[in-house]
């Protein structure tokens, strides 16, 4: 009897990725400042791929995707092709939600990459914006050796036709922007699902069910 000899249960745990994450989960519905939270959020992903914190190894996939390159996994689960040197972010330059300059070796030599990112929650591309940014970022690096890597990042799932209207309009824009949900930026893997990263942050916010 008592606390201490309470019955063991055999049912499994459940994955991380069913678990409701109440940092991110409440009442409210639309967006009430989800997009802000994922300048935050990309951030700090972006900067933890250049550390060994836990979960960088998800970022490094990430940042990876986000400049054209596929990673290469080893046999312990860790990116074996990518050397960073340096990841540097601002959030909300000339109104563009996130830009991310990227020292990296992914097999081909040093090469400077420039990552664009618009966030779009749950609303669409208004007033050719992204031929504006584009023009606003191409301009600022003109004198440049830098490969250049447009990105919108949108909560529509990929198979609804908001999404299909953004990412249309992405490849309209000058740039030719790149449109990926929410859901396929961040392509977990099944261990990643059932236990996480161990990074509170990110898993929170990533990788538990939320919306």
């Amino acid at each position: 009897m008592g606390l201490f000899n309470k019955k063991k249960t055999d049912e499994p745990k459940p994955a991380v990725a069913d678990m409701p994450s109440l940092f991110m989960n409440d009442d409210s519905e639309g967006d009430h400042g989800k997009e802000a939270m994922l300048d935050f959020q990309l951030s700090y992903l972006l900067r933890i791929a250049n550390t060994f914190e836990d979960g960088s190894e998800l970022a490094k996939r990430v940042l990876m995707k986000m400049i054209g390159e596929t990673p290469k996994i080893d046999s312990y689960g860790w990116v074996e092709n990518l050397n960073l040197k340096s990841v540097k972010v601002w959030k909300q330059w000339q109104r563009i939600d996130l830009i991310a300059e990227v020292e990296a070796d992914c097999g081909s030599g040093m090469k400077h990459h420039v990552i664009v990112v618009e966030n779009k929650a749950y609303t669409g591309i208004h007033d050719d914006q992204l031929s504006r940014y584009a023009e606003t970022i191409e301009d600022y690096y003109k004198d440049k050796d830098v490969q250049m890597h447009y990105w919108v990042i949108t909560f529509f799932d990929s198979d609804k036709e908001n999404y299909e209207a953004i990412a249309n309009q992405c490849q309209e824009a000058k740039g030719r922007w790149k449109c990926t949900s929410f859901e396929d930026l961040i392509d977990l893997t099944e261990e990643e699902r059932q236990k996480g990263t161990y990074n509170q942050i990110i898993d929170e916010f990533w990788i538990k069910n939320w919306y």
